[in-house]
């Protein structure tokens, strides 16, 4: 059963009369004619009842009429909904993002998408395994850093965004460090860190090992709002990533960028190699460099 033929069949309903079917449809009536003769032996019935040149539908036909119909009705909102995804009016964007400043920025990312592209629906899943995300299907983009990347994936496109130096904050009642500050003389300093599983903080751990350098936190949290607030306080001082600081908008602290070669990290963009890319991602790939640039970071060469 082909589509042109439920078209024919509909347009002979409609006028029930094979002239002015043929006619409607610009064809010729024998091969109107015929075409439903296929498709009266195709269905094993037939369709309309025959009386001189009168016809008029069988049992079988208003069964078909209205299947029919519904056919091209879905094929119709189909081509509607297909036309709306192409122009951003429906669509759907699922993003992930490691857990912290990352899921913060995307965040902030995804609003001043969704006030650009007000009828796409966005998700930001906040994980820690990105790649797996992708894989299960989960997520159509990832945002990750390159220090997690350990076995590069061909099946995976890792695009490098921007890379950020480490800073440690203080409170801006604190006695200013001596530029360039360096890590030796930082770790002294009573500090709040994340604790040894948060990302951030294996990059700090690294660089200590490698000065072979003890890392003793007055105080460890996951929580970034209470490690802002007890540098705030004056109780001691932070080391995070410089995005983090700029994103904590505070006229109590400072930050001052550490020099250290390991105190440092790339972003990557990540998606499937295969995948066909929807319109609502290749609309939110335009608005991401642009829009990371008002945080002032410097994009990697070749980057997006």
């Amino acid at each position: 059963m082909e589509l042109r033929q439920l078209e024919y069949f509909l347009m002979l309903c409609e006028e029930m009369q094979f002239t002015r079917a043929a006619e409607r449809l610009n064809i010729a009536q024998p091969t109107l004619s015929q075409q439903i003769k296929v498709l009266e032996n195709e269905v094993n019935t037939p369709l309309f009842h025959r009386i001189g040149k009168k016809i008029t539908l069988t049992e079988a036909g208003q069964i078909l009429y209205r299947q029919a119909q519904t056919i091209f009705q879905t094929l119709h909102t189909t081509k509607i909904q297909m036309q709306q995804l192409a122009s951003l009016e429906k669509g759907i964007l699922r993003i992930g993002a490691l857990p912290g400043e990352l899921t913060n920025i995307v965040s902030d990312l995804v609003l001043k998408f969704m006030h650009k592209f007000p009828h796409i629906q966005v998700t930001v899943t906040s994980g820690e395994d990105i790649h797996t995300l992708l894989k299960n299907n989960k997520i159509d983009i990832g945002f990750s850093f390159s220090p997690l990347i350990e076995n590069y994936d061909e099946q995976f496109v890792e695009i490098p965004l921007y890379t950020e130096q480490f800073c440690y904050v203080e409170s801006k009642d604190s006695a200013a460090q001596h530029e360039p500050v360096q890590l030796r003389d930082i770790l002294n300093e009573p500090l709040v860190l994340f604790p040894n599983a948060h990302l951030c903080r294996r990059i700090l751990n690294a660089a200590a090992k490698s000065d072979k350098l003890s890392i003793e936190p007055k105080f460890e949290t996951s929580s970034i709002p209470a490690i802002f607030q007890f540098v705030e306080q004056g109780l001691g001082g932070t080391i995070v990533a410089k995005t983090l600081f700029d994103l904590h908008v505070s006229d109590k602290l400072q930050a001052h960028i550490i020099q250290h070669p390991l105190l440092e990290r790339e972003t990557l963009l990540i998606y499937q190699k295969e995948r066909l890319q929807s319109p609502a991602f290749k609309a939110f790939l335009d608005l991401l460099k642009p829009a990371l640039t008002n945080y002032q970071l410097s994009f990697s060469a070749n980057s997006l």
